[in-house]
């Protein structure tokens, strides 16, 4: 029989406090370090999965990924910086990147006192013989493993995924957190082939109800409020979509490391902006769809 994986139903980042902090000395004009709750990294754009709703775009047929230097430029931008309590490294599917280990090394690395978080759906696993070993030479790890579907085709498909879970759960003392991501899952947007179409709401109420308030984004070396702000522009050209959610995506503005000290603590103090206009203002349950070999249900064409 597999090794037992542990379980949680905890909510995770999203329902963390967006505490955030200096400590340390100032260097060269700025403080040495900024802790923060939560700092996210793709590893990889593309999915093996379609989950109708992703908020990072996923399922939308996003192709390709960082490269391990990439990844290690970005987060070597920062280091001097900023310290997350935890450092999550996800997708997309992270693990169909070929760097995949290299890029979870160089975030042991880079944040030696963090948490080091890896989402998968874990399909893909089984490429990367190494990652456990690499994940223990953190301080601390997390791998977190999710289950996108109850139903019993895609439990039998996923059950080697728990096996090889498991087993190293039981040789390397890993810790695993086996999520049901299905049981609450929310809609961002609707989308098909051909359009994608956001809310236009009370941008306040819907920073509220955001899941994703406290999951900032590292991506092209620069940090992004939430997922859709950072990967909106891979899917833009690819669907049609109203000229205000465009306008809106497009006028903000990411934070380069060149920022001062002023501007991170702004950053990470602010809450509602603009751009929290395009996401509902409260949490949309629905039954999440098959999500392997899925295609959308056409929407009709979106409004100006």
């Amino acid at each position: 029989m597999p090794a037992r994986v542990g379980r949680s139903v905890a909510a995770g980042v999203s329902a963390w406090p967006a505490r955030a902090g200096r400590i340390g000395a100032r260097v060269g004009g700025h403080a040495r370090m900024k802790r923060i709750q939560n700092l996210e990294m793709h590893a990889w754009h593309g999915c093996n999965l379609a989950c109708e709703s992703c908020s990072h775009f996923s399922s939308l047929n996003l192709r390709g990924g960082p490269s391990a230097a990439d990844c290690r430029a970005w987060m070597a931008a920062w280091r001097d910086r900023l310290e997350p309590v935890v450092f999550s490294v996800l997708g997309g599917e992270p693990a169909m990147n070929r760097e995949f280990v290299e890029i979870v090394e160089a975030a042991v690395e880079c944040w030696p006192r963090s948490h080091i978080r890896v989402v998968t759906n874990g399909f893909y696993l089984h490429r990367h013989p190494r990652l456990p070993e690499v994940m223990k030479r953190a301080a601390r790890s997390t791998l977190e493993v999710n289950s996108h579907h109850a139903s019993e085709p895609f439990q039998r498909r996923f059950a080697p995924v728990r096996e090889l879970v498991g087993q190293w759960q039981q040789t390397y003392g890993l810790h695993v957190r086996l999520i049901e991501a299905s049981r609450k899952w929310s809609r961002r947007y609707e989308a098909d082939d051909e359009a994608i179409r956001f809310y236009d709401s009370d941008a306040r109420t819907a920073w509220t109800a955001c899941v994703g308030k406290y999951c900032t984004q590292l991506h092209d070396g620069r940090l992004w409020k939430c997922a859709p702000a950072a990967y909106f522009e891979m899917v833009a050209g690819t669907r049609r979509t109203a000229d205000s959610a465009r306008a809106l995506f497009r006028g903000y503005e990411p934070l380069g490391p060149s920022a001062g000290d002023a501007e991170l603590d702004a950053f990470f103090a602010r809450e509602e902006e603009s751009i929290c206009r395009l996401c509902p203002e409260r949490l949309e349950r629905f039954e999440l769809p098959m999500p392997l070999g899925r295609r959308a249900v056409p929407i009709p064409q979106a409004a100006e």
